[in-house]
């Protein structure tokens, strides 16, 4: 039998005691026998285990199993309420007791880690293992502070060029540096295609998800950054892309100057602390000026929010922590927020604060969070 089912059958058998008691002239029962219906309930720490099932708990399916008793008298509409009461304070004896149900898994942020995955399809998960990769022209080099691209003194002379791919999962983050010098930043759910070595007028990547690259200066070969709807071509600057939306990819320029091109022939020029948006779907190029702390503080080890909806603030958390969102309603999502946070930070501590102050709820089950709004 299910344990909340359990409770329904608890229920029915103090009615059904009240209600022999009353036919029968008895006075209360003994301490014993109450014991035996309830002690098995008095350890919190028994009922948290089932606390998924508590939330489906049904008390009016437990009230009606009542109806069938044998002992229905013209009193019944009496007994009914008395025993819906029952019913009600069991239930929230259980339920409210402890009205914050406790974390049943840790959260923990993110960390670093990514899978290699070699030009041949061969992959491996690399950490912060000391490693060295011999591949054709270079050696990929492995240690505490990344992934190194070295090409070798002398490159093959024929040949097509390999492209590995370094992909970083829900809950990672992870940093290389490209044959060229260039050093680039991935953040949680982030991919990047890149070649062993470049060639003397071109130098070109791909990347997915957000990525923050600090380009290696050289006029004679223009770095080319490839999205999955634009593209961003440099000469030596710093810079951030994002396109989680693949349809509404973002570029943020630190340093220098880009050129962002879209895929229908359309291009802008960005200079530093500007931040565009372009919408795929309707071809459209917005741009503004920005803090750009506020979109790549991620490489720094924060997160920092500035006016964004709840929904936005969740879905990067989400990603770093590796966890499930579920909002009680639509209205919740696009309340706005600002603030920053440290990315190492225990969630459990930043979803406090969040608390304070406002009638926003934050129910935390095992690696999912429901959020919802308190009644005023």
């Amino acid at each position: 039998m299910a344990h909340w089912d359990e409770i329904d059958e608890i229920a029915g058998k103090f009615l059904k005691k009240i209600l022999l008691r009353d036919e029968k002239g008895s006075n209360r029962s003994t301490p014993e026998e109450d014991h035996a219906l309830t002690g098995k309930y008095e350890n919190w720490d028994s009922l948290v285990k089932k606390s998924e099932k508590a939330l489906k708990y049904d008390a009016d399916k437990a009230f009606r199993k009542l109806r069938h008793l044998k002992y229905q008298r013209r009193q019944w509409i009496t007994y009914s309420s008395v025993a819906a009461s029952i019913i009600v304070m069991i239930s929230l004896f259980f339920l409210q007791e402890k009205p914050q149900i406790p974390t049943l898994t840790k959260i923990e942020p993110g960390n670093k880690k990514a899978t290699l995955i070699l030009s041949d399809g061969t992959s491996r998960d690399i950490r912060e293992s000391r490693e060295v990769i011999q591949v054709k022209d270079s050696k990929l080099q492995i240690d505490s502070s990344g992934l190194i691209v070295t090409p070798d003194s002398i490159p093959a002379k024929q040949g097509k060029i390999e492209y590995h791919t370094l992909s970083v999962p829900r809950g990672g983050e992870y940093n290389l540096t490209l044959s060229d010098g260039t050093q680039v930043w991935l953040n949680s759910e982030s991919e990047l295609h890149f070649p062993t070595h470049f060639d003397k007028h071109n130098r070109m990547v791909s990347c997915k998800g957000e990525v923050y690259f600090d380009v290696s200066h050289n006029p004679q070969a223009p770095f080319v950054v490839k999205l999955t709807q634009g593209e961003v071509t440099v000469l030596g600057t710093e810079f951030c892309t994002s396109d989680y939306n693949t349809d509404k990819p973002q570029v943020t320029l630190v340093e220098g100057k880009v050129r962002f091109n879209t895929q229908n022939g359309d291009s802008v020029v960005l200079t530093p602390s500007q931040h565009l948006v372009y919408d795929a779907i309707t071809n459209q190029l917005s741009i503004q000026k920005v803090d750009t702390r506020q979109y790549t503080a991620w490489k720094d080890n924060l997160f920092c929010f500035e006016d964004e909806t709840l929904e936005d603030i969740m879905s990067t958390l989400s990603r770093w922590y590796n966890i499930e969102i579920d909002f009680e309603s639509d209205e919740l999502k696009q309340r706005h927020f600002s603030g920053t946070i440290e990315k190492y930070a225990k969630i459990e501590s930043f979803l406090e604060l969040f608390e304070t102050g406002t009638n926003i709820k934050f129910d935390i089950y095992g690696h999912k969070i429901i959020i919802r709004q308190l009644n005023k």
